[in-house]
Formats: C-alpha cells, structure tokens, sequence
C-alpha cells in the first residue's frame, strides 16, 4: 500500500493583487490598468485586485473606462477589493472647516466610483499632505479630532452605498497605532476599519512646495510587529509589503512567520494584498517576478503558519 500524499494546507487568507505592486512600469510610462483583471487571473492565478487611485485619476470621469474596468473584471471573476485613493490638498482631517469639507466631496466621488465599480470600499488617508507645524504641541490631538469629524461625515455618506471607508497606517499620524486605533474607537462606525501595512509605522508628512514639488519630513516611529498587533483587532484588510528576497525566496524586510502569525491571532480571515515595492537587490525583479515572489512566500509560510 502506497503512502497517502498529506493535502496542502488550506490558508487561513485570501491574496490579492495591490496594483500599486506595478508602480515601477507606472512610472516608465508601460501601464495600462484595463489589462489588471486579466493579468491578475491568467498570470498570477488570483481572483482580487487592491485599486490605486494615482494610475488612472486622469480617467476617473471616463465612464466607458470605468465600464472596461468593472467589464473586465466581471469577466475574469475578479473581486474588485478597496481603491487606494491619495489626494494631496485639503485633508479628511484638516483643521480648517472649509478645507475638510472640500476633502469629504472630494472623496465622495471616490466612494461613488467605488460603488460603480462594485468594490468593497475605498482607502483614504486623514492627514499627512501638510508638514506645517509638524510637533507643535496639541496638534496630534486636534488632527484626531479633526479627522473623526471628517472621516465620520464620509462614513455616512459610504454606508449610504454600503461601501467601507478604510484607514491604512500610511501617512501622517495614522503611522502611529494607537492614534489611529483612537480614531476607529471614537468614530465606531460598521463600515470604518483599518487597512493594516507593516512597512509604515514612522510617521510620515508630505510638504507641498509652491513649485509643485514634495518634501517628505518624518516623525515618530513605532514597533511593527507591535503596531501591527494593535491594528489588527480594526483591520478589514492587510497589506503584504515586500521590498526584496533572498536566495531562499525569504522576504528580507519582515520576519514573516511572526507577522502572519499576528494577523492570524487578531481572527483575520481576509484578503492580504500583495504590494511589491522593490528597494535594494528587490530591483534586479521586475515587477511580475516580484509578485510571483511575494505570492509564494505568503503560500509558503501562511501554510506553516495556518
């Protein structure tokens, strides 16, 4: 008799494609996203896409390309997951009334085609495109209630379409994760949660120079493996940031047995977005080889791990 073959081991998870993963062929002018689901189903043997508002804001109001995009989609039985939407200028969290409320109806048009598009929601930022008065005292607190009140008022409007408004540990104070798990504590909404990334927790600010030009200026920094343990109770989706591998295929960042081992102690059960951004020898990849990297690890080690 034959030795029976042990069965793989069901993944405690779902993966995801993070289209911000093709961030390098965006910059060299090589990407078109209607190709996303396909490449996402035929080259990768995934079935959900993390969106990036900032590879096609300049298509945003073409409706017949966002018909191609859900189209797509739809074809390939992709599950169209949050958009990951920036939008440098007036903040969900700005201290200025009029500014936050130009941030909400800015972000309501990213709800609506987060709807259109059959998402699960939208990621946003609260603050962190205003480097101005970066430590002055009292400011950290006002931002958080700031960014309640903004965030809140887009809440609402989101549950209207029942669409999630995330919050990634991304930018600004949200880096810090007990700033950012006061938020979620505070606004207690259904359709509130955090998208948890172990690769940012310094705090992280984007100063706007008349130019046009960016200055990133950093703040506080914080434990990952910590940080992510106390976002994981909020979390409704996870990133998997991965920056470069060694001759094992190990992800040299990250200790990444105990990280999915937190995520899988928080009771987390969905997507984990796979979000190649290569630094280091991760450059000699492209990004496809940087994707099927990272898919193999999260195999690999949410195997053991599960």
């Amino acid at each position: 008799m034959g030795s029976a073959q042990t069965a793989p081991q069901r993944l405690f998870f779902k993966i995801a494609l993070g289209e911000y993963s093709f961030n390098s062929v965006y910059r060299a002018g090589d990407y078109d996203p209607v190709h996303l689901a396909e490449i996402t189903k035929k080259e990768f043997g995934l079935s959900a896409i993390d969106y990036v508002s900032i590879f096609w804001q300049d298509k945003a109001s073409d409706r017949s390309f966002l018909h191609e995009l859900k189209t797509r989609a739809a074809a390939n039985g992709i599950v169209n997951h949050p958009i990951l939407v920036d939008l440098p200028g007036p903040q969900l969290g700005d201290l200025d009334s009029e500014k936050q409320k130009a941030a909400i109806e800015a972000h309501r048009r990213w709800v609506d085609i987060g709807r259109f598009l059959d998402c699960s929601g939208i990621r946003v930022n609260l603050n962190g495109f205003d480097a101005e008065n970066l430590g002055k005292p009292g400011r950290k607190e006002a931002v958080l209630k700031a960014s309640v009140e903004g965030y809140g008022h887009l809440l609402e409007y989101a549950r209207q379409s029942g669409l999630d408004v995330l919050v990634q540990n991304h930018l600004g104070y949200s880096c810090d994760p007990d700033w950012l798990v006061s938020v979620m504590q505070r606004v207690n909404r259904r359709n509130a949660g955090i998208e948890a990334d172990p690769g940012h927790f310094q705090e992280l600010f984007i100063a706007i120079k008349p130019d046009g030009r960016h200055e990133a200026r950093t703040g506080a920094s914080f434990d990952t493996y910590a940080g992510m343990a106390k976002l994981m109770p909020y979390a409704t989706a996870v990133n998997a940031k991965t920056h470069a591998f060694d001759a094992n295929g190990n992800e040299v960042s990250f200790d990444w047995p105990r990280l999915l081992r937190i995520v899988k102690a928080g009771g987390y059960s969905g997507y984990i977005g796979i979000e190649w951004e290569p630094t280091g020898e991760g450059q000699k990849l492209s990004a496809s080889q940087g994707i099927a990297a990272t898919k193999a690890l999260l195999e690999r080690i949410g195997s053991e791990v599960s």
